[in-house]
């Protein structure tokens, strides 16, 4: 049967660390251990590690020192990914270091808690990719996609600090404005996106799109559904490129089948979500997806499993089942059809009507886990550990924010994945 990971299961990727800040480099351990191993380093070794995959120096105004050490980091790794940790800020040594071939700058302490994220963006625009885009699909009605998709999207609305986009393209008649309690409202639509299409810059964008009291942004299906008709797998396409050029994380609800449009969501997806519930029903459909996937040469580590509704008592014969598919990542978000229902009916997200339930922080764990690859502790384990460094850091942190204050911030058969071949159970 699939089982929860410990951390010490996963094979981690190797990071260097330099820097003589102790509170500094713990808070970087912490913020990095789902992906990195943490090594501190007081020289540059003569002969180079292998396997070293990001190196994370701390400037604080030793402009030639770093410099140096960068220059030499660069000559003797190539490829290595090269990042600075500010803890204050100059100019003149961004420029230079840019120059070099540093990948990226970390604001201290602000940014620290966010590594991962950054990371991430940045590895994909060095790609010539912007945003990701994860889509919500199953062959097989009635498993919560719609309810999950409104969910993880505010909790990448959050991790993205109001840069995510929900797409509505369950046709012909998508539910995500009922979920968001926003039925009745004139939304910007679809159709009303590719009528502008050839218009759009940053501040048109931002200002045209529907937007939920959350912050989330919202691009829904066509009130009339005779618009549909003007809609083809290509214009999604289209939307979806120009969708992840300005947001952060573009989230979309698929519609239950295997038209050219669905199939042109999936050739954009950086995570291709199947969800099912605990039936042999729901299975088979999943196993249809995953062959599917598979003909259609999509990468392996795109395609996420989450089994929607689970118990502690599901059928050992389902956990074969789960055990059996071809997929390397499996999430799991316990049965609480009541708490979705109730927040349904109080116009409200989960996280807001139910925040401490177990849901909740499964559906963050997945939220994570989609937008920088992160892969997260159960939630028990997340919340100790979260208070843990809440305690530890919470004094160097606040002193931090006090001495920076007054300083005044076709088919996808190429793209890369955020994953390495693990599974994951959130559970």
């Amino acid at each position: 049967m699939s089982q929860s990971l410990p951390t010490n299961s996963i094979a981690l990727k190797q990071a260097l660390y330099f820097g003589a800040d102790e509170d500094l480099k713990e808070a970087v351990r912490v913020s990095v251990m789902s992906k990195y191993i943490l090594e501190t380093m007081e020289e540059i070794p003569h002969i180079w590690p292998e396997d070293i995959s990001l190196v994370l120096l701390e400037y604080h105004g030793n402009s030639e020192e770093i410099l140096e050490k960068t220059n030499q980091i660069l000559t003797l790794a190539k490829g290595v990914s090269v990042y600075i940790l500010l803890k204050e800020k100059d100019v003149d040594f961004i420029i230079e270091a840019n120059h070099q071939g540093v990948q990226g700058f970390i604001e201290c302490p602000n940014e620290v808690f966010s590594i991962l994220s950054i990371l991430h963006m940045q590895d994909r625009r060095r790609q010539g990719k912007n945003g990701n885009v994860s889509s919500m699909f199953s062959l097989k009605g009635g498993v919560g996609c719609t309810a999950l998709a409104t969910n993880l999207a505010s909790h990448l609305n959050d991790l993205t600090e109001g840069k995510t986009v929900l797409v509505d393209l369950n046709m012909p008649l998508g539910d995500t404005s009922l979920y968001l309690n926003m039925e009745g409202q004139r939304l910007y639509s679809l159709t009303d996106f590719v009528y502008n299409l050839n218009r759009f810059d940053e501040k048109l964008i931002y200002k045209s799109l529907s937007r939920h009291e959350s912050g989330l942004y919202v691009l829904s299906l066509p009130s009339e559904v005779s618009e549909l008709d003007n809609l083809n797998g290509e214009l999604i396409k289209t939307i979806i490129q120009s969708l992840r050029r300005y947001y952060d994380h573009v989230i979309i609800d698929c519609a239950s089948d295997l038209s050219d449009m669905t199939l042109s969501c999936l050739d954009e997806s950086d995570n291709i979500v199947l969800v099912a519930e605990p039936s042999l029903s729901s299975f088979r459909a999943v196993n249809t997806a995953i062959q599917l996937t598979q003909k259609l040469g999509y990468l392996k580590d795109s395609v996420k499993l989450v089994v929607n509704r689970s118990t502690s008592q599901d059928d050992e014969l389902l956990e074969e089942v789960i055990d059996a598919f071809d997929v390397s990542t499996v999430a799991r978000v316990a049965n609480d059809y009541l708490g979705f229902n109730e927040s349904l009916k109080e116009g409200r997200l989960l996280k807001d009507y139910k925040p401490e339930s177990i849901v909740n922080k499964q559906l963050l764990n997945i939220a994570n886990m989609l937008h920088n690859g992160s892969l997260k502790l159960e939630v028990e384990q997340k919340a100790v550990k979260s208070n843990a460094v809440k305690g530890v850091f919470g004094g160097w942190l606040s002193a931090y924010r006090k001495k920076f204050k007054s300083k005044g911030k076709g088919v996808s058969k190429k793209r890369s994945s955020t994953l390495n071949d693990k599974q994951v159970v959130v559970s």
